[in-house]
């Protein structure tokens, strides 16, 4: 159901608007029934020509998602049918069950998916999220994680860890390393690896792109998610 109403809207079939922010579960949802039927015809007809997706293995689907620039209109089927990164990122978040790992560097505080974000834990959830550069207290990373950590109850607080890679070489001035990562992975069953950060203009005007993968191939980039997360600094919120 969460997934039909974000495809609804983000082909403006459908508006939603917030009764306060704690999250998906409190936004009302109106539809024009007259442009639902326009988006689920144009969702039949793209997978009815089965165009989005291909087999990588006997379990392993691989699909392509982008965010396409501001003004651009595509002359392709294909490229109009692409999904978008937006949509697939919170369609993600909102079937989640049991866990989700998210790797991302840049944040906007202001973003809705900030909020569905915060209602992970708070449905049990278990969210861990790997940035940077936490220690900066004018960047909207820090805003962004001390609006998730209010957003959450005292007593689900437990279900959303932050860490926190990247280092300066102080004698080099310079970088020695940092994540640029942008990652989720839903229940070790579905992954999106790809450009966008999540910010408004990585998923609304420029051109991002990237791929969500199914299948046990994901429980590698659990893997190695997890490896990296225990190496990365812990963060202890609020900050």
């Amino acid at each position: 159901m969460a997934a039909l109403f974000t495809c609804l809207q983000k082909n403006g079939a459908a508006t939603q608007s917030a009764t306060d922010e704690r999250g998906f579960a409190d936004y009302t949802f109106e539809v024009d029934p007259l442009e639902v039927d326009r988006v689920l015809t144009q969702q039949a007809a793209v997978i009815a020509s089965d165009g989005r997706s291909s087999q990588t293995g006997q379990d392993d689907v691989v699909e392509f998602v982008a965010t396409l620039p501001g003004g651009f209109e595509p002359t392709s089927a294909r490229v109009r049918s692409i999904p978008d990164i937006a949509s697939t990122i919170r369609n993600q978040v909102f079937d989640a069950d049991s866990s989700v790992r998210i790797a991302n560097p840049y944040f906007d505080p202001s973003l809705e998916l900030v909020a569905d974000l915060a209602s992970l834990p708070q449905r049990g959830v278990e969210t861990r999220l790997l940035t940077r550069e936490t220690a900066d207290e004018e960047g909207d990373t820090r805003t962004t994680l001390n609006k998730m950590w209010d957003l959450i109850d005292k007593d689900h607080r437990d279900n959303f860890e932050v860490r926190d890679l990247y280092r300066w070489d102080e004698k080099q001035g310079s970088q020695a390393f940092a994540t640029h990562a942008k990652i989720v992975i839903v229940d070790d069953r579905v992954c999106y690896v790809g450009s966008a950060n999540l910010t408004d203009t990585s998923l609304s005007t420029n051109f991002e792109f990237g791929v969500v993968v199914e299948g046990d191939i994901v429980k590698e980039a659990a893997t190695v998610f997890d490896e990296v997360f225990e190496y990365s600094y812990p963060v202890d919120l609020p900050i």
